[in-house]
């Protein structure tokens, strides 16, 4: 007799439907403490969107570890699983980067979040300086010329 893996549901927030094995759904925190609370076929998550949910899905079933005789290996090894970990980051823009940072952080998937922020990390390491930084995240500058001056007159000492 096959053993018959069990099935999960997860719906978005815009009502987009994915049937995901239990194992894959256990990579995440919130949802396995739901599915143990709460045993039904299906699960809104309500704070992530359809586009979002489908990129934890893909990242949670490729980062899946299963059981083989008794011990634990992961579904990829460690060298492949490297590259596709840079593949997936490299493949996607900086506002899809956020979504997946908030839903990792929802969902409690800690090895994805992780991957999400050092990714930001990398972009910010990869700017010149300041102006650079706030061009490539999209921030706006709430100084004006003169505070802006006197603060990076306070602290030359960290452009040196």
């Amino acid at each position: 007799m096959e053993n018959e893996k069990k099935m999960i549901t997860l719906k978005s927030s815009d009502d987009v439907t994915f049937e995901v094995e239990e194992a894959v759904v256990l990579e995440s925190q919130f949802l396995s403490h739901l599915v143990q609370d709460c045993p039904a076929p299906e699960h809104k998550i309500k704070e992530v969107t359809g586009k979002i949910l489908s990129k934890v899905v893909e990242y949670c079933e490729k980062h899946v570890v299963v059981v083989v005789d008794g011990g634990d290996s992961s579904s990829s090894s460690g060298d492949d699983l490297k590259k596709w970990d840079d593949k997936f980051i490299k493949e996607m823009d900086l506002s899809t980067v956020y979504d997946l940072i908030a839903a990792a952080n929802y969902l409690n998937i800690q090895a994805l979040l992780d991957l999400m922020c050092q990714r930001v990390a990398d972009v910010i390491t990869a700017c010149k300086d300041h102006k650079e930084i706030r061009e490539t995240l999209g921030i706006v500058s709430d100084y004006t010329a003169e505070e802006e001056a006197e603060v990076l007159k306070e602290n030359e000492w960290a452009f040196d």
